[in-house]
């Protein structure tokens, strides 16, 4: 099976016009030519001493002033408009979300799309964007094992029940249930610690991984795909997003022979999908076009 390539939009505003309404004109054109997904980051703001400290501690590459579009929202109006493309997230902060919202929007987002939903969920590293939004930063990974069975039941056929520490429902009735029903595909954006590796196998269909983590993924891929079949799941049904970093000549082109490489080395190494963020390929407008038809060419 060909790898599937993907664009993530976020930043991609200050390029294409200064508006969100701008970026979604480049998802139409990623569908039109062939791009398998489109994805986007996630937060609901940030905390300045705590922006600044993570711009010094992991090299946080974004700004405190730059947009961060709402990503259900964002993608229900890139769903309307395009007929492929897979619609994703690397990654939703899912705790910041109540469950059984979070639960009604993907629903109804894969009913928009007809199905075209596969949504990366992470927790998050910023305790008072938690703070700010009324939720509980400890013992989020746990609340997000809870969410997605919750969900899960939400999404089978009803009545559903699933308790959590922060909900509590039973014979309960949430419609309409997703196109692709309790199978939506939810990948896990965490960092693949042993527990986190068991998170995924048990739960998620398959993990996002953060460029930082590059360096386990051949280990990590093998462990998951080992924990999955243990527990009685196909581990060929996983699913591995590989965010690729900048490539870019010294004359500012795309530096097409060493991204071709790594990919067909993320690709030989357990990879399903490769995510370019579009900013860090595209300098001008006039850059985005080709950059598409390029990453659409990885796939051959």
């Amino acid at each position: 099976m060909a790898i599937k390539v993907g664009v993530n939009i976020l930043g991609l505003q200050s390029l294409v016009g200064g508006t969100v309404k701008d970026v979604l004109d480049v998802v139409v054109e990623a569908d039109r030519k062939g791009v398998d997904y489109v994805t986007l980051g996630d937060h609901l703001g940030f905390q300045r001493s705590a922006h600044e400290t993570r711009r010094q501690t992991h090299a946080f590459p974004f700004v405190l002033e730059e947009p961060w579009p709402e990503p259900i929202t964002f993608l229900s109006a890139a769903a309307a408009l395009t007929e492929r493309i897979r619609l994703s997230t690397f990654v939703l902060i899912a705790p910041l979300r109540p469950t059984l919202l979070l639960a009604k929007q993907l629903a109804t987002l894969d009913n928009i799309s007809n199905g075209r939903v596969t949504m990366g969920l992470g927790v998050g590293w910023q305790e008072e964007e938690f703070a700010a939004a009324g939720m509980t930063f400890e013992g989020r990974f746990g609340d997000l094992e809870d969410m997605v069975t919750a969900m899960r039941a939400l999404w089978s056929e009803p009545p559903a029940k699933a308790s959590g520490r922060h909900f509590h429902f039973e014979d309960f009735y949430s419609l309409p249930r997703p196109v692709q029903g309790a199978d939506l595909p939810l990948l896990f954006g965490i960092k693949p610690t042993q527990r986190n590796i068991d998170r995924m196998a048990r739960l998620a269909n398959g993990w996002a991984l953060n460029p930082a983590d590059r360096k386990e993924f051949v280990d990590t891929v093998k462990e998951v795909k080992r924990l999955a079949a243990a527990y009685g799941r196909d581990p060929d049904a996983l699913e591995f997003d590989v965010g690729q970093g900048p490539s870019i000549t010294q004359d500012g082109a795309l530096d097409e022979e060493t991204i071709r490489r790594r990919v067909r080395q993320d690709e030989a190494d357990g990879a399903t999908i490769v995510s370019f963020l579009a900013r860090d390929f595209c300098k001008r407008p006039e850059d985005i076009g080709p950059f598409l038809d390029f990453i659409v060419s990885l796939k051959e």
